[in-house]
């Protein structure tokens, strides 16, 4: 349709309260529009004043003389128009779009939206959705100028934050070639990176007041007095005329705080631990600025703050020394984005605890390795203390942190709970399992490189290649060829790979398939085995894997068949919390050791020697081996 440029006064009341609603020659009807307040509400469904009926995701808090809109707090779910998919392709706009809402935001979200039709999973990334994030509204689009062939999602970021409580004007708009982003009349952002027709999901939802896709459920807490969506693109002078007409919203009151304990969600642990650098991360369930006080003795007393407030806290300390011991603590002042870090407050003080930077070139280090902590969190609690004792730099963990990475409880209650001894004290370094379904929790809480589900670090002579084997990683695939490149360029002198599916396991987890004719079973995960030709080509020393829920060290393995030397170790180090899994009962020509139980695995290295100990719930050590490099060999 055509961009709204000459409209008259009629049209522009669309979005006023108590606007003209009948169609106009010069501005087209919405595709759906929304007023909230209390008479719109009948048995649990929001009336529309254009599109379909909203079931509401609770009743609204109670209302205050004077104030705009419904307020909502502590939602299950948000608004939803309950409709079949084929009925929500055709009230969606194709390919140019305004979104208009007057709302106030109490609970920043990582990932919160106004209105949302969108998938997020993975690289699967379609749909639109105005939103917000921590500080700044948001919008985010995905289109066919941009697709990469199952969707790109551009998020575009305001330059500047909104006010908790307070009533803002957000309009989102799109032509077909430009995204732009308005608050309060002002443009706050703007991008051409999407252009085209929009991508919509497979399934697409219609969804007010809250982000909602297949394993994200974000509602909206706070205030809507209304929304509009069309199928063309305002100009700017439409925006400032709405914006003028709802005045009086924005010299509304703040609203006060809902009601909440100021509390820790997830205490402070490690990430990224370097010589000089060190993360520091944490989680409230309020936002504020927070700040991590730190230095060489109990007293701290060097300040780090961060430059917005926010729930999920992230501070990195810089220019420290190698080797050394520092000592911190985290502050949390209650009391909103608004707070100042100098102001006498309520403040939420951690105990002191430590980290030590990584040690120098050539100085000896130990690490843990962990996977499958899910499920049984007092297992892994009791092997992150076991771990604790012997004092590792820092700890891997091959996946499956959580049963199930959509769940918000089973990160903060059980995974950063029950791992607290570790892994405050020695940053992790995770990759992704089957378990976390590659939900935004994972990229919410870990400090990685870009893209988060594949990277490197080296620690000493080792290198490590953290790679996520739940996407395709045969041949010509993103992972390989990155991996291939990485290899091909490692000097170091340890080469040691990490991810979740094991290529060599005797176990019955592959649908006991030892249970066919034996020369019939895959004996190992066939979406990991291709990467078995770049470990031998590059001489990978160690392979490390979780998935099977059990104990698992082959021979060296070169050629998928055991050597004397020249070879890769494969490891499955499985047992970290999940329900124990038993092998089968043949015996491959790969296996050398296998045990159920549950237990980690602590490494040493120390120049051209490597140490493995397998460790089980009860403290005994159960396994050990050692492999030796000289230089002479490495050339």
């Amino acid at each position: 349709m055509k961009h709204m440029t000459q409209m008259t006064l009629v049209f522009f009341s669309l979005l006023i309260p108590g606007g003209l609603l009948e169609a106009h020659p010069n501005g087209p009807e919405p595709l759906a529009a929304y007023d909230f307040h209390r008479e719109a509400i009948k048995e649990g469904l929001l009336k529309p004043r254009f599109g379909p009926a909203l079931t509401l995701g609770a009743d609204p808090m109670p209302d205050v003389a004077g104030r705009a809109g419904l307020r909502f707090h502590a939602l299950i779910q948000p608004h939803l128009a309950k409709l079949p998919v084929a009925e929500v392709k055709k009230i969606l706009p194709v390919r140019e779009f305004t979104i208009a809402a007057w709302c106030s935001v109490d609970v920043p979200k990582k990932y919160g939206a106004v209105f949302s039709s969108i998938e997020d999973n993975g690289g699967y990334e379609k749909g639109f959705a105005l939103g917000y994030d921590e500080s700044r509204f948001t919008v985010s689009l995905s289109t066919t100028g941009a697709d990469d062939g199952d969707g790109f999602l551009t998020i575009l970021r305001a330059s500047k934050p909104w006010k908790m409580g307070q009533l803002h004007q957000v309009v989102a708009t799109y032509d077909g070639a430009r995204l732009t982003l308005y608050m309060d009349g002002e443009v706050v952002g703007a991008s051409d990176v999407q252009s085209g027709q929009i991508v919509m999901p497979d399934e697409p939802r219609f969804v007010v007041g809250g982000y909602l896709d297949k394993d994200e459920n974000f509602p909206h807490e706070g205030r809507l007095v209304n929304l509009r969506i069309y199928d063309s693109c305002a100009e700017a002078q439409w925006v400032t005329h709405d914006l003028k007409h709802g005045e009086e919203w924005r010299q509304q009151t703040v609203d006060a705080p809902p009601p909440v304990e100021p509390m820790i969600l997830v205490q402070p642990y490690l990430q990224w631990v370097t010589q000089t650098e060190a993360t520091i991360r944490w989680e409230t369930n309020f936002p504020c600025i927070g700040e991590v006080s730190w230095g060489e003795s109990e007293k701290t007393g060097s300040v780090a703050i961060e430059a917005e407030p926010g729930m999920y806290h992230e501070i990195k300390l810089t220019d420290l020394e190698p080797e050394m011991l520092y000592y911190y603590k985290t502050l949390s002042r209650a009391g909103g984005p608004e707070v100042e870090p100098a102001s006498v407050g309520s403040i939420l003080e951690t105990p002191v605890s430590t980290l030590q930077t990584a040690n120098k070139q050539g100085t000896p280090f130990g690490f843990v390795v962990l996977s499958d902590t899910q499920r049984q969190p007092k297992v892994a609690g009791a092997l992150a203390a076991a771990a604790w004792e012997l004092r590792p730099n820092f700890v891997v963990i091959a996946g499956d942190l959580v049963d199930a990475g959509n769940s918000k409880k089973q990160w903060t209650d059980e995974f950063f709970a029950s791992l607290k001894p570790l892994i405050e004290r020695v940053p992790f370094y995770p990759v992704l399992g089957n378990h976390e379904q590659d939900a935004r929790f994972y990229y919410d809480y870990m400090s990685l490189p870009d893209p988060k589900y594949y990277y490197t670090f080296t620690y000493g002579n080792t290198q490590f290649f953290m790679l996520d084997t739940n996407r395709d990683v045969r041949p010509g695939t993103e992972q390989y060829l990155w991996l291939e490149k990485a290899l091909a360029a490692s000097k170091a002198r340890w080469k040691i790979c990490v991810h979740h599916q094991p290529p060599f396991s005797s176990d019955d987890d592959y649908g006991n398939d030892w249970k066919r004719p034996i020369r019939r079973a895959t004996l190992g995960d066939t979406k990991a085995q291709p990467l078995i030709a770049l470990y031998d080509r590059y001489q990978v020393d160690i392979v490390w894997c979780g998935h099977v829920h059990s104990y698992e060290r082959t021979w060296l393995i070169r050629d998928g068949k055991p050597v004397e030397k020249n070879g890769t170790l494969y490891m499955i180090t499985g047992g970290g919390g999940g329900p124990l899994e038993r092998p089968g009962p043949y015996r491959p020509g790969f296996q050398r050791h296998v045990k159920t139980d549950h237990h980690f695995c602590y490494v040493t290295v120390h120049g051209g020697e490597l140490e493995i100990q397998a460790y089980d719930l009860g403290g005994w050590l159960f396994d050990a081996t050692k492999l030796q490099k000289s230089i002479e060999k490495e050339k």
